[in-house]
């Protein structure tokens, strides 16, 4: 009986150490669910940056097709506006330009003067002030002008690989910072077919590119991932080129030129003096480079994701940096919060562990005198068992031998059908099959039980076994052969009328050479499918349910051990059978 001190020790014991052991769990918990979550966070990137990946290549392809569209309504502005115009720039007003301008629906037009001489170009007439006198020397470090000059001597330009798009007597320029206007981003095409003067310049706005990204580009990819993942803080695509040093903008009193900008897509507001070695990190290895850092305060995991692309016409952006910046305080609160959740759970179970402790040892105080009459029913119970056992052990054993042949073979689903036909097929499986290796003992009762539930005939004869000393792994592959043959042949029989399927298992042991039988009286195979069944992946059955891989493993095993399948099939009776031979060592001295 428990003394009142002897309780009370109990009590402390049992609080000090469910309390370690809950601090202990805890502990454990949180920071594997940490690193769970982080590596579930790192995959959740890895599926993001390549879905933005994917946008970026059909985005990529979209602009190609997007900016050829605009090019060609540039180059018929300028069509238009050439008849619209006087031939001599003398003879044109900046007051007819803005007319033409309304007109056509561009966002301006300009008229640039042939400086032959100087090899220059400059804005003479246009609808916008600001482009009057406007040089364009400087332009794209001079490839701007090369174009320009082919234009007014050969009426057509020289293609530039990546770099704007060429139409008849026509070019048009890459979407860029306008020199007159740095606030402004536009795309500019010019048109000179001999027949004026001057440079036609029609050009519009970012607005229509703007909208295109906004509606199905990757700025529209972007924001429906973060949508998705409210743990996300950004994501940004960044010019590789820009970032580490290659690329500088060609106006150094301009911030960042359009063509020369480093932020391409998404956002940047998180930056960290680490983005350039890491970058050089991601980019050396091509793989994923992921560091958690603190910026702005803020605890983040950063994924820096490098990706190549083909060349983008007018662009060269083909070396981008996806950077994932995700909110590790979130998913730190996140774990805090379920973590207390827990802790108040554990504390609970704890607080109502105490209390059944308490329970129980008032209980066994008041109940103290009741224990030898439970010790006396508890010997009458088991003295009851043994007698009980006793009585079930003869039937007992002779499951356990079936259920541990099954074992061995590893046939789990045949010992689990075993166990739940066991009622019914027991009256087939009181007899003791004679088979002295254990995995074919396995095997023929299971698949007797098979056979009873489909209501198939299933003979089966072993003669000469006890001459065997085989390996584990020979006796393993035999019983996959037997049972795919089985198999085949229990599937065979299926379509034949209930009372009228058989199938039957021979085997013996004579002159060192092991031979195996399975018949059945199914359908018989053609010819020419006898020729073809043992081919890797054909197969008869439905494509659901089979693989066409059985006659095949089987005839690979055979071979293995240098013997032959030989198939017979007519009307009555199709027969696989299987001669393999026996070294000296797996035959039993004094007995064959």
């Amino acid at each position: 009986m428990i003394t009142r001190v002897g309780f009370r020790r109990l009590m402390i014991v049992y609080i000090l150490v469910m309390g370690l052991l809950l601090v202990f769990l805890n502990t454990i918990y949180y920071y594997t669910m940490k690193n769970a979550l982080l590596d579930g966070q790192k995959q959740t990137i890895d599926i993001m940056t390549s879905n933005v990946k994917s946008s970026l290549e059909i985005t990529q392809k979209g602009e190609i097709l997007f900016e050829e569209a605009l090019s060609e309504k540039l180059q018929l502005a300028a069509i238009a506006a050439q008849n619209m115009l006087p031939p001599k720039l003398e003879d044109v007003t900046n007051e007819q330009l803005a007319k033409v301008r309304d007109q056509l629906g561009i966002e301006d037009l300009t008229l640039f003067k042939y400086l032959k001489k100087e090899n220059n170009f400059v804005g003479a007439k246009s609808s916008d002030q600001k482009e009057i006198g406007l040089t364009t020397e400087t332009w794209g470090k001079g490839k701007w002008n090369i174009v320009f000059k082919e234009l007014m001597e050969k009426h057509e330009a020289t293609p530039i690989p990546n770099f704007g798009e060429n139409l008849p007597h026509f070019w048009a320029g890459p979407f860029d910072t306008s020199s007159a206007d740095p606030t402004k981003v536009s795309k500019w095409g010019y048109y000179n077919d001999g027949t004026t003067d001057y440079l036609i310049d029609p050009y519009i706005s970012e607005n229509i590119i703007n909208r295109f990204h906004q509606t199905a580009g990757v700025q529209f990819n972007i924001a429906e991932q973060m949508k998705t993942n409210p743990i996300v803080l950004e994501i940004g695509i960044l010019n590789d080129k820009i970032l580490q040093g290659e690329w500088t903008a060609p106006i150094k009193s301009n911030p960042e030129w359009h063509s020369e900008r480093k932020l391409l897509y998404g956002t940047y507001n998180y930056t960290s003096p680490q983005d350039l070695s890491l970058a050089k990190e991601a980019f050396m290895t091509m793989k994923k480079v992921h560091q958690v850092m603190v910026i702005h305060g803020k605890s983040v995991l950063r994924t820096y994701s490098p990706i190549t692309l083909q060349d983008n016409v007018n662009k060269g952006f083909n070396r981008m940096l996806i950077i994932v910046t995700s909110d590790m305080d979130k998913l730190s609160s996140d774990l805090l919060h379920k973590e207390i959740r827990i802790s108040i759970v554990a504390l609970i179970i704890l607080i109502l562990g105490g209390l059944m402790i308490i329970a129980v040892g008032r209980y066994i105080k008041n109940q103290g005198k009741v224990v030898d009459d439970v010790q006396t029913m508890y010997v009458q119970n088991i003295d009851s068992l043994y007698t009980t056992v006793k009585e079930y052990r003869h039937d007992f054993i002779n499951h356990i031998f079936a259920l541990s042949g099954l074992a061995r073979i590893k046939k789990y689903d045949e010992m689990e059908s075993y166990l739940h036909t066991l009622s019914q097929v027991s009256g087939v499986l009181k007899e003791i099959i004679d088979i002295p290796i254990p995995a074919f003992n396995g095997l023929i009762q299971a698949k007797a039980a098979q056979a009873l539930e489909r209501d198939i005939h299933f003979n089966y004869d072993f003669k000469g076994f006890e001459q065997l000393n085989l390996e584990m792994m020979k006796i393993t592959d035999l019983v996959r052969i037997a049972g795919n043959l089985l198999d085949n042949a229990f599937y065979a029989v299926q379509e034949c009328d209930k009372g009228e399927r058989t199938v039957s298992i021979t085997a013996k042991v004579e002159q060192r050479t092991l031979t195996l039988r399975v018949m059945n009286n199914g359908d018989p195979i053609s010819n020419e499918l006898c020729e073809r069944i043992f081919e890797q992946g054909f197969t008869t059955k439905p494509r659901t349910k089979n693989s066409g891989l059985g006659l095949s493993i089987v005839k690979k095993i055979i071979e293995e051990y240098n013997g032959h399948i030989q198939v017979e099939s007519h009307e009555e009776l199709t027969s696989f059978q299987i001669d393999i031979p026996l070294s000296q060592k797996e035959i039993l001295l004094g007995i064959a």
